[in-house]
């Protein structure tokens, strides 16, 4: 019988480039697909102007946007700037790995850091930049240097403030992950760093609430609605639970399945305080995630949000779970068994992503046979993938098809928006412009000639064929 040391470091040190590799293979594979929103936005945006593109305070945006902004910097084709903006979020998957084991000399955050960003990868396969995967990364990095002893003690103490300001200035979600990992700690760890942690981020909240964006304060509106009793016990109801309950079976099982292995081994080795507040973080997430997107709806933005209950089980069982060593063979086997599924619940929704940019591609060839740089096309009906993974033309069809066509050659570019987009105010009589997005219009002149060359035309309906 194989003892657990033996296992985990089969698992450690065997597995790391062939696992690396994978996930890299997918990165390149699927670059032209995780242009997909955000991500072809910040991309667009830092290669045209020439620098990083930040937004809302999220300042770890700059790790997913530098290689690129490099990139694009040397002259590079947009082919190859789009593979390595595809990459980056692997890179720094590499980078932690190796601060993990030949910084830390920490095995156990090596494996946890991988199998987030496998779990997270399904989350994140098409949109690369969302900055909870950066911020989770980089508290767990944080909480593995704070108490670690291979680092003299005057480096580790920047080393955990700098992991620690970037982890809170990456999404407002990992602030609840930050509050509930302090009260994981055991009495000793939260007395040695309670303060200083406590001082950190409401020094960063005071700034932050002098700097934030008009879009940020939109979205936190959303905590108001936890003061209407109603909207709360509306996501208790017998019908939204089963609802949900359904989804996360269908889209999470791996995620389902850690979680309960976490409540059982805190729960047998006397550790209920753990399991309770395990559970009580999950129904907190709940909440705020259904107050948050009240529509039951699976989309590729619903995954991103529900990234959080990944998160928040892999900081537990970094905190809690991994130290009962007696259940590490158990804990190691149920990761092997989340790393095949996710593996292969990517492959199975990657062509519904193929399908969408196969789709796009020849609306650019459409345009570009009519002999048009600028095209106005109707989703309607539109969509691939199914009703429960769904993936449909999104407000970054703009954004997506100036890069796209970009690859061919400055002059082979082409805009092409959705009548969506000519509902949106500005839009209708700046046709002669350049609609990024429908609420970002430009003039043809303020796009990089080193990579788009549109013309000064007008958008004119593509016609059908």
């Amino acid at each position: 019988m194989w003892k657990s040391d033996r296992i985990e470091g089969i698992l450690v040190h065997i597995p790391w480039m062939t696992v690396l590799c994978l996930l890299m293979f997918f990165a390149v594979r699927f670059a032209d697909e995780r242009l997909y929103a955000d991500s072809g936005y910040y991309l667009l945006r830092t290669i045209n102007e020439g620098s990083f593109h930040i937004e809302h305070g999220r300042w770890v945006l700059a790790i997913a946007e530098a290689p690129a902004l490099v990139a694009s910097l040397l002259g590079t084709s947009m082919d190859a700037v789009i593979v390595v903006y595809s990459i980056t979020n692997i890179l720094f998957l590499a980078l932690g790995i190796a601060y993990a084991l030949f910084v830390l000399e920490d095995r156990r955050t090596a494996l946890l850091l991988a199998m987030i960003h496998v779990i997270g990868l399904a989350h994140g396969l098409f949109c690369p930049v969302f900055e909870l995967y950066y911020g989770v990364a980089l508290l767990v990095l944080c909480i593995a240097t704070v108490w670690n002893t291979h680092v003299r003690s005057k480096y580790r103490a920047v080393l955990s403030f700098l992991l620690f300001i970037g982890a809170l200035s990456s999404h407002p979600m990992v602030w609840a992950l930050i509050l509930g990992s302090l009260l994981l700690l055991n009495p000793s760890q939260r007395r040695s760093i309670l303060r200083p942690a406590l001082v950190i981020m409401i020094a960063f909240a005071v700034f932050r609430g002098f700097t934030m964006s008009a879009y940020e304060a939109g979205q936190l509106a959303f905590l108001q609605r936890f003061a209407f009793p109603a909207l709360v016990v509306g996501l208790l109801a017998p019908d939204v639970l089963m609802e949900q309950a359904r989804r996360i079976i269908l889209h999470y099982p791996d995620v389902l399945v850690l979680s309960t292995f976490c409540v059982v081994v805190l729960w047998w080795n006397r550790q209920r305080r753990a399991a309770i507040i395990h559970l009580l973080g999950l129904f907190a997430l709940y909440l705020a995630v259904g107050l948050y997107l009240p529509e039951p709806t699976h989309d590729r933005y619903r995954e991103q949000v529900d990234f959080a209950f990944t998160a928040w089980t892999f900081i537990v069982i970094l905190l809690s779970v991994w130290e009962i060593t007696v259940w590490r063979p158990a804990l190691l086997t149920v990761f092997v068994a989340c790393l095949g599924f996710r593996l292969a619940y990517i492959g199975s929704i990657a062509p519904s992503y193929s399908a969408r940019t196969t789709w796009e591609k020849e609306l650019i060839a459409d345009a570009r046979h009519q002999g048009m740089h600028k095209a106005i096309i109707d989703p309607m009906n539109t969509a691939f993938g199914t009703l429960d993974d769904r993936v449909a033309p999104y407000w970054s069809l703009g954004v997506e098809s100036l890069l796209l066509s970009a690859k061919d050659g400055p002059e082979r570019a082409v805009s092409i928006i959705t009548t969506d987009d000519l509902q949106c105010p500005g839009v209708p009589e700046n046709l002669d412009k350049v609609v990024m997005r429908c609420w970002d219009v430009l003039d043809p002149e303020a796009l990089s000639a080193r990579y788009f060359q549109l013309g000064s035309g007008s958008y004119f309906r593509l016609p059908e064929r």
